[in-house]
């Protein structure tokens, strides 16, 4: 198993996944950085940190994004450009909100491979 994959290839899995294509998109606050897979037809341009709901994402007009994202990855979860495998399976990084299921990530890693 390889200990990090890149953003590229988390993109590719992610698209696979959801069959359509996805854009990467930095968003950042006083508090985190964030990188986000996003369809091209979602507007986030803020967002906010709640303690019991977590990332909470808004639109250009200042209205909550009410659906799930298709991929947040979190600052911590990012070194150097690579995303650590284990970030993923510890449900750092989502997918739709949700963490991956082992099957998943079994799928995952033979996609990189």
């Amino acid at each position: 198993m390889q200990d990090n994959i890149s953003i590229l290839e988390w993109k590719v899995f992610v698209e696979k996944k959801q069959k359509k294509k996805m854009l990467v998109k930095l968003i950042w606050n006083d508090t985190d950085k964030l990188t986000l897979l996003i369809s091209p037809n979602i507007k986030v341009n803020s967002f906010i940190i709640d303690e019991k709901e977590g990332y909470l994402f808004y639109d250009m007009e200042g209205k909550q994004i009410m659906n799930p994202l298709p991929s947040i990855i979190p600052g911590s979860a990012l070194i150097d450009g690579q995303i650590p495998v284990k970030a993923i399976s510890a449900g750092e990084v989502t997918l739709y909100g949700e963490r991956l299921s082992k099957q998943e990530i079994d799928e995952l890693n033979h996609s990189i491979h």
